[in-house]
């Protein structure tokens, strides 16, 4: 490969008018070239063959990953990156719809062109939904990490769980890779009433779902429960219990339950106050 001996130089601008002019100039040495180049074609498939792939982004990194410098394919899918000093690289592409290419080892040296074809595949889940947000707390407004994020799908008539995630630090969530249907999403952390909300999803759609959640703190209030049992200490079943409230010396009903297999009842949710609890059994 022919290089320059002597360096190009460039004399001043001049004015030429009857008269005449002497323009000396001088040479220097040329130094060695110390970049190169890459070109290449992007291909759709692995076999580096068949249809090329137009406005993909082909990057090069150093050999320690760091990004050094990157081009778009022509219509033809051919790139060329040039200025590249002398070393060891790595280099890929992708495009919007595809999923990234292998790094495949570059070596530039300054006597031989470069010439690298890389192979970019179609992403097959890229037209299927997603669903993101942030959830915060309904009175801070403060993001909520560690709430859990469930999506289910009706299937024979069964709630059945698609997938879940858990929101990170700043309250950030997303779901992705989702068929299109019919969905029932629900938003479960300790500490805070559960919601839950149908969605339908289609067409690869990003669905944006941002949620507040209720903080129970301070509005949980008293539990009442308790054992019925029978004059010879039988735990009793399907017994009903009744809570009265004594609001100024009356009794004023506020809640009823039953028993369950093993005798027992609770109350949950009771706000302060003065209360009483009583049981009936009828066969």
């Amino acid at each position: 490969m022919e290089k320059d001996k002597l360096k190009l130089n460039v004399s001043s601008q001049f004015v030429l008018k009857n008269n005449e002019e002497n323009i000396d100039l001088k040479l220097t040495e040329g130094t060695n070239i110390t970049s190169g180049s890459v070109s290449g074609t992007v291909y759709d498939t692995t076999l580096l063959t068949g249809e090329v792939v137009n406005d993909a982004t082909v990057k090069v990194f150093t050999a320690e990953g760091v990004p050094y410098a990157h081009t778009l394919t022509s219509e033809d899918g051919k790139y060329t990156i040039g200025n590249l000093p002398i070393g060891m690289y790595l280099i890929a592409a992708t495009k919007d719809g595809y999923i990234l290419s292998e790094d495949l080892p570059l070596i530039i040296t300054n006597t031989i062109p470069v010439n690298v074809d890389l192979a970019i595949v179609p992403n097959k889940e890229i037209n299927k939904n997603i669903i993101y947000g942030i959830l915060t707390d309904n009175i801070t407004k403060l993001k909520l990490e560690g709430v859990e994020v469930q999506l289910y799908k009706e299937i024979d008539g069964v709630q059945t769980l698609v997938t879940s995630t858990i929101s990170i630090s700043d309250g950030e969530y997303i779901l992705d890779n989702i068929d299109d249907g019919e969905y029932k999403i629900s938003y479960v952390k300790t500490g805070y009433q559960l919601l839950e909300m149908n969605i339908t999803l289609a067409g690869g759609i990003k669905f944006l779902a941002n949620q507040t959640l209720n903080s129970t703190v301070g509005q949980i209030n008293n539990t009442v429960s308790g054992v019925i049992k029978d004059n010879l200490g039988n735990l009793v079943k399907n017994a009903l219990v009744a809570l009265y409230e004594i609001v100024d010396g009356k009794e004023i009903l506020v809640a009823t339950t039953y028993t369950n297999s093993i005798g027992k009842y609770m109350f949950g949710n009771i706000k302060d106050g003065e209360y009483l609890v009583k049981s009936k059994f009828s066969r």
